[in-house]
């Protein structure tokens, strides 16, 4: 499904979702509009797509899917987030709490920590960042010091330009995630 570059071969890869701020930024691209039908979608929590687990490069070895995201609620809430994204393919949920008055923070820097402890053990040849903040940017430069690739996946609409430049390789959701409409939605 998603194309890596014919020159990455035998690659194993991690892929690091900020799925928090991937479903606002979807959320605000539907608008009232539904989701695809193959779309995974509970608003402000997270937004996946099973296809999306798919490479259509046989010879990367997708090792790890790490899921970022905060809800509100009890634990039996997070719990059921965490069931629910398992049951999409993703193999490591991180699934914080999240209150009304502190937001989310713990997402953007585990993310950050899991992400640059995995490339310093060499445990990936390229990760896969799910996300467009321009306070990635860091981020992707020490990943790429440790001699790993980075590629960023993101709405081509609300990616930093910044980010998009300190990444290895780009590709735009929007086809998967938005379908056939996906200009339409992001006029």
């Amino acid at each position: 499904m998603y194309p890596f570059p014919e020159h990455i071969k035998d690659a194993r890869v991690m892929v690091f979702i900020d799925g928090e701020n991937l479903a606002i930024r979807y959320g605000a691209i539907l608008g009232g509009s539904q989701a695809l039908p193959q779309v995974r979608y509970e608003k402000g929590v997270y937004v996946w797509a099973p296809l999306l687990n798919t490479p259509n490069h046989r010879t990367c070895d997708t090792i790890r899917r790490h899921y970022y995201t905060a809800v509100q609620g009890s634990d039996e809430v997070r719990q059921k987030t965490h069931d629910d994204l398992k049951a999409i393919g993703i193999e490591a949920p991180r699934v914080f709490r999240k209150d009304k008055t502190r937001g989310s923070k713990r997402v953007d820097i585990s993310l950050a920590v899991e992400m640059l402890t995995h490339a310093h053990r060499r445990n990936y040849d390229l990760a896969v960042l799910v996300a467009g903040d321009e306070g990635y940017v860091p981020l992707v430069e020490a990943v790429a010091s440790e001699g790993r690739r980075v590629a960023v996946w993101f709405f081509e609409h609300g990616l930093s330009p910044q980010l998009r430049n300190a990444a290895d390789h780009f590709f735009d959701v929007s086809k998967v995630l938005l379908g056939e409409h996906a200009d339409r939605h992001l006029k």
